[in-house]
């Protein structure tokens, strides 16, 4: 029997949600739209999909994986949590996770999902994720979870999809195609255009293969990565051996490295809600907008006469907003952020102005 792994990439801090999100406490340890936190949201969603003699396997980074730990409380012991020493992007923490798996497991199926993605119902999910397991170990290839536009983002990643795959799945509501190719963010006019073909599918960054086959792909299209994995499979995966393949590899995206040059590439569809937390402009979407196109989250909160615009209290005062127009403020215990919210796509750019100032203590970052 190959057994299903769920793989959680929960590295990164997050900055596009600062002052929130910060270096000691990056946005995976924080609930947005929940009551849990991401991870824990993450780790909920995946456990169905994980066989039983098995333990999903979470990839953070070493600053935060005392947190991650102490955050997970009781749930720790079903969870293997490597610690990356440097974050590397995407490729190295799925490359290294497939040689732990293929070397204890000899073989299984991967799905690799990303700890900071608000994801609903979750039984819809766990159905797609089991289509997309039967899938990869009937075709040998890669899968990649594609979500349906609902507007026309310029911020994710496009996949044109080609003929359709007949997955021999009783729902009406998961649906796969062969990938034609990956679009890299794409401007308005042709995001626009993307979504009225429906020809294209966002890309979640979500993925299913077998750990071989991906190791295979490593092989051909990224051999130095494979070749330092390998080396730290003959060394057992010890703490000083993950430590030398993080030192040596070299940074890189699963998409760029792998995806957008494999030829075997499927994508499923599932019917689920989908959203990609990376910015506070995401919150609209997950709590909504009043008639004037305001949200509003945060139980010390007041509002008045506000349009297009995000207010958000994580803090323990008050805040009131009064006729704002098109302006963000976002509050927590020790920090105070009120921007134009035409400038949030531009927020790291301006902490990076602000941390280079010399004025606030490093914990605010």
């Amino acid at each position: 029997m190959i057994r299903t792994i769920p793989i959680i990439l929960a590295g990164g801090i997050g900055e596009r949600f600062w002052p929130m999100s910060r270096s000691s406490s990056p946005k995976q340890l924080h609930a947005i739209g929940s009551d849990k936190s991401m991870i824990e949201e993450t780790i909920l969603r995946t456990q169905d999909c994980c066989s039983a003699d098995a333990k999903p396997m979470l990839i953070t980074g070493a600053p935060i994986a005392d947190k991650v730990r102490r955050a997970l409380g009781n749930d720790i012991d079903g969870i293997e949590i490597i610690a990356e020493p440097v974050g590397k992007n995407t490729a190295p923490a799925i490359a290294i996770a497939a040689a732990i798996i293929k070397k204890r497991y000899d073989d299984a199926v991967m799905a690799v999902v990303s700890a900071d993605h608000a994801i609903k119902p979750i039984n819809e999910f766990v159905h797609a994720i089991h289509c997309a397991v039967d899938l990869a170990k009937k075709r040998d290839g890669l899968i990649v979870f594609g979500i349906k536009p609902s507007r026309p983002e310029t911020g994710y990643g496009y996949i044109e999809l080609g003929e359709h795959i007949d997955t021999n799945t009783p729902s009406p509501n998961c649906s796969a195609f062969a990938v034609k190719r990956f679009v890299e963010k794409p401007d308005a006019e042709n995001a626009k255009m993307f979504m009225e073909s429906g020809k294209f599918l966002w890309n979640s960054g979500m993925f299913v293969w077998k750990a071989s086959t991906i190791l295979e792909e490593f092989r051909q299209n990224m051999p130095d990565l494979y070749e330092q994995a390998m080396n730290a499979s003959d060394k057992n995966f010890t703490a000083e051996a993950i430590s030398e393949f993080y030192s040596v590899c070299r940074k890189e995206s699963i998409d760029f490295g792998i995806m957008e040059k494999a030829r075997n590439v499927s994508a499923v569809c599932g019917d689920f809600f989908w959203d990609d937390l990376g910015s506070w402009e995401a919150l609209s979407r997950i709590y909504g907008e009043n008639d004037n196109g305001t949200t509003v989250t945060g139980p010390l909160t007041y509002e008045s006469g506000c349009a297009d615009s995000l207010i958000v209290n994580k803090s323990n005062r008050t805040l009131a907003a009064v006729g704002l127009k098109n302006v963000a403020v976002i509050a927590v215990d020790d920090a105070l952020l009120v921007i134009d919210r035409s400038q949030l796509p531009d927020l790291k750019k301006y902490l990076s102005e602000i941390k280079e100032c010399g004025k606030f203590p490093d914990n605010l970052f």
